[in-house]
C-alpha cells in the first residue's frame, strides 16, 4: 500500500513539477533531463549513475548518496533534511528517520506533508492562529520588558555620572588641600628645632611599636573569636550528648573541656593590658623630655611627625629655606595637629580619586547595566536555603558567604573567595542572565563541589525578538487542534 501511495505522489510531483521533500531553492536540482522521448536523472554526487525519472521517491535507494530519495526514509543518509512547505505558517524541515512513520509531527510539518495518504490533516491555519496570539503576548511582555529596561540603563547613567561629578570635585579639591599642607608645613619648619620632642627624635620606633601593637591585638582579637566559636560548639556538644552512648572518646573529649573550662587561663589578658600600660607610661615620660631643653610640648607618636622631622633635618642641611609670607600664630602642637589632619584628608581624597577611577574602568555589562544595581539584593529559598544575591557585591547561602564579587565577563558575573568548604575549596559563584518581567532568582545548581550556578532573570537582560526567536519558544496547544 505505502509503495503505491509512494508511486502516485512521485507521479503526481513530478506532473506538478515539485519533488516531494525538495526545498524550492533545490528544486532545480532535480529537473529531468530527456533522451529519445524518455526522461531521466542523474544522482547528485555521481552522475556516472543515470536513473529514470520515475525512480525518485519510489521508496528504493539507488543513489549511493541517497539523493534520489528525497521524500522517503528509504536511504539512511540523505543529503538534506525533508522539507514542509507549511503554506500559512512556516516552512520547516524534518529528519527523513521521521518521514512516513505513521506519527503527525505538527511541532515541524504542520501540513502533515510528512506522511502520505492524508494520515495527517493540514493544521497550518489553526497553529499560525495559536502562534500569532502567543506572539501578541510575548510582544507586550518584551515591549513593557525593554521600556523600563530604558530605566535602568538610564538610572546606571545617572549613577555613573555622579561618580564623573564626584571625581571632577575631588581632582578639584586636591591641588588646594596640598597648597594647603605645603604652607602649614613651611610654618612648621620656621618654628625649627626648638619645639622638637623626644617623640620627634624617636618617632620612627614609637611608630614601629604601636603599628605592632595594633596587629598583635587585631590577632588575639581573631584568635580569640575563633576559640569562642569553638569553646560553643563544646559546650553545646557537652551539655546535649547522649551520656548512654557510651561512646569513651565522646565522654574523654567532654571530660577535658570541662577541666579546661575550670583551669582557663586569664593571664594572657593580663600581659597584654600590662603591655599597653607600660606604652602608655612611657609615652607620658617622652612628652615631658624635650630634646633640646625646649617648652613642654605634647607631639603624638605619629608617623607623620617623624616624616616632618627629617624632612626638616634635610632642607635645614641642604636646602635654602624659603622665607615663609606668613607667620604661624599657632604652636608646633597645634601645626602638627593640623597638618596630620590635612595629611589624613588628602590621603582619603586621593584613595576615593583611585577607588572611583577604578570603578569607571571596570565592565559592568552593555550601557553600564550592571551598576544600576548597585544597591539591589535578590532574595530566594531554594531547595531549603535562603540566597542572597548583591550582584555587585557577594552571594550568600543562609550565613555562608559563597564569594564576593570578581568581574562581569562574557555576559556573566563571576564571585570568588567565599567561604572555605569542609575539606573542599574555597565557595565560588558565577550568575548567568536572561529576559524577564522582573529581576528573580530563577535556579541554583553546584555543577563543582562548592562551585555554584545561579541564573538571574530580569528586564535589563532583554532584546527585540524576532519571529524565529519567537517561534523557538512556540509550543502548540494539542487540545485546541
Amino acid at each position: 500500500m505505502l509503495q503505491t501511495l509512494l508511486v502516485i505522489a512521485s507521479v503526481a510531483s513530478i506532473a506538478l513539477g515539485d519533488i516531494r521533500g525538495v526545498s524550492p531553492d533545490k528544486q532545480h536540482l532535480y529537473q529531468p533531463i530527456t533522451e529519445n522521448g524518455k526522461q531521466y536523472w542523474h544522482c547528485l554526487n555521481d552522475s556516472a549513475i543515470k536513473l529514470s525519472y520515475d525512480q525518485i521517491n519510489d521508496d528504493f535507494c539507488d543513489c549511493p548518496d541517497g539523493s534520489d530519495e528525497p521524500g522517503t526514509h528509504a536511504c539512511p543518509n540523505p543529503p538534506f533534511k525533508f522539507y514542509c512547505a507549511n503554506r500559512g505558517h512556516f516552512p520547516n524541515y524534518i529528519p527523513h528517520f521521521k518521514v512516513n512513520d505513521g506519527v503527525c509531527d505538527y511541532d515541524v510539518c504542520c501540513d502533515g506533508s510528512d506522511e502520505l495518504g492524508g494520515i495527517c490533516k493540514d493544521k497550518c491555519k489553526e497553529i499560525h492562529r495559536q502562534f500569532e496570539d502567543y506572539k501578541a503576548k510575548v510582544e507586550k511582555s518584551v515591549s513593557a520588558a525593554l521600556s523600563k529596561k530604558q530605566g535602568i540603563i538610564a538610572d546606571a547613567k545617572n549613577k555613573r555620572d555622579r561618580l564623573v561629578n564626584n571625581l571632577k570635585k575631588l581632582e578639584q579639591m586636591l591641588p588646594h588641600k596640598k597648597m594647603q599642607l605645603n604652607q602649614l608645613q613651611l610654618q612648621w619648619e620656621e618654628k625649627g628645632d626648638q619645639d622638637l620632642s623626644v617623640y620627634d627624635v624617636l618617632g620612627e620606633h614609637i611608630s614601629d611599636l604601636v603599628s605592632r601593637l595594633d596587629a598583635h591585638k587585631k590577632d588575639i582579637t581573631k584568635q580569640e573569636h575563633q576559640i569562642q566559636l569553638l569553646e560553643t560548639l563544646l559546650d553545646t556538644l557537652s551539655h546535649e550528648y547522649n551520656p548512654n552512648f557510651n561512646d569513651p572518646a565522646v565522654k574523654d573529649s567532654i571530660h577535658k573541656y570541662q577541666e579546661y573550662i575550670s583551669n582557663k587561663d586569664e593571664e594572657i589578658k593580663e600581659d597584654i593590658k600590662e603591655t599597653n600600660k607600660i606604652l602608655h607610661e612611657l609615652g607620658e615620660r617622652a612628652k615631658a623630655m624635650n630634646h633640646n631643653g625646649g617648652d613642654y610640648i605634647q607631639f603624638k607618636p605619629t608617623l607623620g611627625n617623624m616624616l616632618h622631622h627629617y624632612f626638616q633635618l634635610f632642607t635645614g642641611t641642604f636646602l635654602t629655606k624659603p622665607e615663609s609670607q606668613v607667620k604661624s600664630t599657632l604652636s608646633s602642637d597645634e601645626l602638627s595637629i593640623q597638618i596630620e589632619s590635612l595629611e589624613n584628608e588628602i590621603a582619603s581624597i586621593e584613595h576615593k580619586i583611585t577607588a572611583i577611577k577604578e570603578n569607571l574602568n571596570s565592565d559592568f555589562g552593555p550601557d553600564d547595566v550592571l551598576r544600576a544595581y548597585e544597591l539591589k539584593t535578590i532574595t530566594k529559598r531554594l531547595g531549603g536555603y535562603n540566597y542572597l544575591i548583591h550582584i555587585l557585591g557577594s552571594v550568600l547561602q543562609d550565613d555562608v558567604l559563597i564569594g564576593n564579587f570578581k568581574k562581569y565577563e562574557d555576559g556573566k558575573v563571576y564571585f570568588d573567595k567565599g567561604s572555605k568548604c569542609w575539606n573542599g575549596p574555597h565557595r565560588s559563584a558565577v550568575v548567568e542572565f536572561e529576559c524577564g518581567d522582573k529581576l528573580e532568582l530563577i535556579s541554583v545548581s553546584e555543577p563543582e563541589k562548592c562551585r555554584y550556578s545561579f541564573l538571574v532573570r530580569g528586564e535589563a537582560w532583554c532584546e527585540p525578538v524576532t519571529d524565529k526567536d519567537i517561534l523557538a519558544t512556540f509550543k502548540i496547544d494539542y487540545d485546541l487542534l
